[in-house]
């Protein structure tokens, strides 16, 4: 109906997977990757996960695209099936020929058919794959039947390769136990996480431009509103921007305005506008405005208890003043400093706002919650963090995943664009007790808060929540990466760098810093204090994952598959001679050849890591500790207990 008044040759936001309104956003291309290289790979599984609406099924027509002529493929759309419909239905998608005797074949004679039919096609070069989409319908005893048809093999290769496709809720169905043997199978998995504002931005001009429109409808204060809206999901977002050019239309506007893309995120979802949320791209993590909005309500009641309380208004602003480095006059002003921490407008004729010119590096009283009353900041932590998902070829294949885009407050002494060290660094002696002991965190946004502050501090930077307040937007402008991942205490020993973790004492949880390992106990920080914890203990409380940071080489973005050139391999290079002991005495090359995947298989082998050759976070994390002494570690004479 708008396309004619538009100018638009179709509807640009249909949510049909048109493989012509492809937009393959940076993770995009990193799942297809990982699944590719699944495929190729004499391996079991190969796992892809997301959100409802992310664009698993888009990714996976357009694996389907690009496999070799010789492969042939079996798609299986409704998993809900019984196994002898499933194992009936990959018999019909590959054309295994139907037995002769009469009666519904059993179980047995469709998985014989289905092997001999496996061991022609390979006999003549050709490759199998199995796609089963919507994986999490299936149950625990259809999922052991499918890793039972990994079994299929030759005395060198597997005949049938899987892809699993799913929800979030399959990798719930994966960790069960009786399940372990299909999850260690599984030798590449990607999670899909909603697109970034960015890349709503560039998904919006990309699908608008193949419908045959140039000009830009959607103004980029209401790019922002639908990024809001959205949550970054494409499906909502197709959804939406339907609606909105619809009753653009109908409104006769050139372009939809912020009310027109509310009104019509409203007629589509009702009351149940989605909550916007971001997902690592990575197994689990999710934050977003929970964080944000937590620090309002949190400094909401912080004014609400100081104007019912005048006797302590003056210490109170004080150090709340202190807290965001506020100037000696702006703090002697205390309803003019709660106003800039609660965004209301202020009692007193002052202004009530810094001026928009203020250069970045000036001190100023107004704290990240004054930007958030006002828009600024809420964006910036819904923003989609690096890395990717949780993206993952064998252990160490893991793109970097964003821990929760924290918007840290941290309750330190901070400056516009600087920590005072000295205060922030300053920590009573640590104390021994167990966790059932330490006080609780009443509010654990933040708690977080101060816990990534400390890690950042391990790492010699100080950090200004109100400058960027997603953790590892911040990280990777000071050449950091975050990386989380589910594992053991074990796990971060070998990594041997400082972690944020979470442990759990009844129904108690604490955001916790690891600073130091020794064989019987760990330092920690613990909402700005230092204590012990005997190793013991920390493994009780242990939550099963943890987030780390760590030194990015020049020019990485995601794992380095074999073949790859450019800065990086430069650096891997160089960085290898240093850990194997030699002198760079030939021309440092730019390409991942067989000679270099062999160096790095060796590395592998020899810290105890999956020996691949891909060249993932855990081994440049690694080959960082064996090659440079500038880094934080858990273990080094600086953090010993």
């Amino acid at each position: 109906m708008y396309c004619e008044y538009f100018g638009l040759r179709e509807s640009p936001f249909s949510i049909a997977p048109n493989p012509r309104y492809l937009f393959m956003s940076e993770q995009h291309q990193e799942a297809l990757a990982h699944l590719l290289y699944g495929i190729r790979i004499d391996g079991g599984f190969v796992l892809l996960t997301g959100e409802v609406g992310t664009g698993k099924t888009t990714v996976s027509r357009q694996l389907i695209e690009q496999l070799p002529s010789a492969a042939d493929v079996a798609l299986i759309l409704n998993p809900r099936l019984n196994a002898q419909e499933l194992l009936e239905s990959i018999c019909d998608e590959l054309r295994v020929a139907a037995p002769a005797e009469p009666g519904p074949p059993s179980l047995k004679s469709l998985v014989d058919r289905l092997y001999r039919h496996l061991l022609r096609q390979h006999a003549q070069g050709r490759t199998t794959v199995l796609i089963i989409d919507e994986a999490q319908q299936l149950s625990p005893q259809l999922l052991e039947l499918v890793r039972l048809l990994t079994n299929l093999e030759t005395s060198e290769c597997k005949l049938l390769k899987i892809v699993l496709i799913g929800q979030p809720e399959l990798l719930d169905l994966l960790a069960r136990d009786d399940l372990r043997q299909l999850s260690q199978r599984i030798t590449a998995r990607y999670h899909l996480g909603p697109l970034s504002r960015t890349e709503l931005f560039d998904y919006m001009r990309h699908r608008l431009a193949v419908a045959g429109l140039e000009r830009p409808v959607f103004p980029p204060a209401t790019l922002k509103q639908l990024y809001r809206l959205s949550g970054g999901i494409p499906r909502v977002i197709n959804m939406i921007s339907d609606r909105a050019l619809l009753g653009a239309y109908v409104q006769k506007q050139n372009s939809v305005s912020v009310a027109t893309l509310k009104r019509a995120a409203h007629e589509v979802f009702g009351d149940q506008l989605p909550t916007p949320r971001v997902l690592f791209r990575g197994r689990g993590g999710l934050l977003g405005g929970a964080v944000l909005v937590g620090i309002l309500a949190w400094a909401a009641g912080l004014g609400v208890s100081l104007f019912a309380s005048d006797a302590r208004l003056p210490a109170w602003i004080g150090s709340f003043s202190a807290l965001f480095g506020a100037p000696a006059s702006e703090a002697a002003n205390p309803a003019q400093a709660v106003a800039h921490a609660t965004g209301a407008k202020p009692l007193s004729p002052v202004a009530g706002h810094e001026p928009a010119s203020r250069p970045p590096g000036a001190a100023s009283a107004t704290p990240l919650l004054a930007a958030v009353a006002t828009g600024t900041g809420s964006e910036a932590g819904a923003e989609q963090a690096p890395a990717p998902g949780n993206a993952a070829i064998a252990p160490d294949a893991l793109p970097v995943v964003a821990p929760p885009p924290v918007a840290l407050m941290a309750g330190a002494a901070v400056s516009q664009g600087a920590v005072t060290r000295a205060a922030a660094d300053a920590e009573p002696v640590p104390g021994s007790d167990g966790i059932e002991s330490w006080p609780l965190q009443s509010d654990p946004d933040l708690a977080q808060v101060l816990a990534y502050r400390k890690l950042f501090r391990l790492w010699g930077i100080d950090y200004d929540p109100r400058l960027q307040p997603v953790v590892c937007d911040f990280a990777r402008s000071h050449g950091l990466g975050c990386l989380t991942l589910e594992g053991d205490i074990d796990l971060l020993r070998q990594l041997d760098t400082p972690a944020v973790t979470r442990l759990q004492s009844g129904h108690n949880s604490y955001q916790v810093v690891i600073q130091a390992l020794d064989r019987n106990r760990a330092r920690l920080a613990v909402g700005g204090q230092s204590r012990f914890l005997p190793l013991d203990a920390l493994r009780q409380g242990w939550g099963g994952s943890f987030t780390i940071l760590w030194s990015l080489p020049p020019g990485y973005t995601a794992p380095v598959w074999p073949g790859a050139s450019g800065d990086t391999i430069r650096w891997l290079d160089v960085q290898l001679a240093r850990a194997e002991g030699q002198v760079m005495a030939r021309p440092e090359t730019r390409s991942y050849n067989a000679a270099m995947v062999e160096r790095v298989r060796q590395f592998q082998q020899q810290q105890g890591l999956a020996v691949d050759g891909v060249v993932g976070p855990r081994t440049l994390i690694l080959l960082n500790n064996a090659t440079r002494s500038d880094l934080p570690r858990l273990g080094a004479p600086a953090a010993r207990l």
